[in-house]
């Protein structure tokens, strides 16, 4: 007991010590305070906006207190690069030193000076994000008919940046990521590439592959629609006559889908007409109509043969309409000259022209 007593004596005297220290301590007195730098609030952006094609506006939320601002910008990618600073009072800044097409990112840091020195706030590392001249980018094809099994590329006019693509029915068309387009399927579908917040779509349309005789049909039809003229019956018909009036009169009939391989010789006694009508991507049958005109009267004939088998010579039989065979030699012998010189002159022709035979054509057997 007498231990513990003295224990916290020597305790209790020990407190009175340090109770008894005056307030103001020399040491402490000469200690300054220290003042903690002060912070600025990161700016948070509001948007970045193209304005023709080389201009963009970005914007953000003004900073209280702050001296400035300094604007930051990265290219298709690249590394940010301060490019202007401005004053606290602006919350927004133009940029024209910008190209069509590139796409930019821009991002701001505020400033504010104290005590001699310059606290900077952090920055929003996403930035927001842009393409200049944005409205005025196209797609190369707006609708495209694509054949089944064949591709087609789609890609942004003006830019080099890639869209993503999507397409609304797979089963039709796909699409690559680098905009090729994939027939898969007779049908309709819907490519949408997006690209800056704007899409851009292309409306396919799949067919089934034609037969290459179907394509050469195409490509004789096109070339006397773009080279001829319209009939009072819609048909385009393209005329190749000398000074006489003789000559080539092609003809496509639309009604009947059928070309029309005509000639017409005009003599100081007589004029005789010619019509070979046919399209063996339908069918090998083929028509042919024959008048010749006198100073009498004239007469109406008909024929009719396999495109398979015409060789070019022989001696094909006409009729009259009443399905009379002609039986004068010297007007069996005229209409088979004249149906042999036509062809002959077409087949020349369409070498010339569309770098095709009657053989692409379906006269198969033909050898002139």
């Amino acid at each position: 007991m007498k231990r513990l007593r003295k224990i916290l004596g020597c305790i209790l005297a020990g407190m009175m010590l340090v109770l008894a220290v005056p307030p103001s301590i020399p040491e402490l007195s000469a200690v300054t305070e220290v003042q903690a730098a002060p912070k600025v609030a990161t700016p948070q952006l509001v948007s970045a906006v193209p304005y023709g094609k080389t201009k963009i506006t970005v914007k953000w939320k003004p900073v209280k207190g702050v001296n400035g601002y300094r604007i930051y910008r990265r290219t298709n990618g690249s590394k940010w690069q301060a490019i202007r600073n401005v004053s606290g009072r602006y919350t927004s800044y133009a940029d024209t030193k910008v190209n069509s097409g590139n796409e930019y990112t821009y991002t701001v840091r505020a400033y504010k000076r104290s005590g001699g020195k310059v606290y900077w706030s952090k920055y929003v590392i996403k930035g927001v994000k842009t393409i200049a001249g944005l409205k005025y980018l196209k797609i190369n094809t707006f609708r495209k008919t694509i054949y089944t099994g064949s591709t087609y590329d789609l890609k942004i006019l003006g830019t080099k940046l890639k869209p993503v693509w999507s397409t609304d029915n797979y089963r039709i068309a796909g699409v690559y990521r680098n905009g090729r387009v994939l027939a898969k399927r007779p049908g309709k579908a819907r490519i949408t590439g997006q690209l800056g917040g704007r899409k851009f779509t292309c409306d396919v349309v799949v067919k089934n592959k034609p037969d290459r005789m179907a394509l050469n049909y195409n490509k004789v039809i096109n070339y006397i629609e773009k080279h001829g003229k319209k009939d009072s019956h819609g048909n385009s018909v393209l005329k190749i006559l000398d000074d006489t009036g003789s000559g080539l009169v092609m003809q496509y009939v639309p009604k009947a889908k059928l070309l029309d391989f005509g000639s017409v010789v005009f003599t100081d006694e007589a004029g005789a007409g010619l019509d070979i009508l046919f399209n063996c991507s339908k069918s090998d049958r083929v028509s042919i109509q024959w008048m010749i005109a006198v100073d009498e009267g004239y007469l109406d004939t008909y024929a009719s043969m396999y495109a398979s088998r015409y060789v070019g010579r022989g001696r094909i039989t006409f009729r009259y309409a009443d399905d009379k065979e002609i039986v004068e030699d010297d007007l069996k012998e005229i209409a088979n000259i004249q149906l042999h010189e036509t062809f002959k002159e077409y087949n020349e022709f369409l070498q010339k022209k569309l770098n095709l035979s009657l053989k692409d054509l379906g006269f198969k057997a033909y050898k002139y």
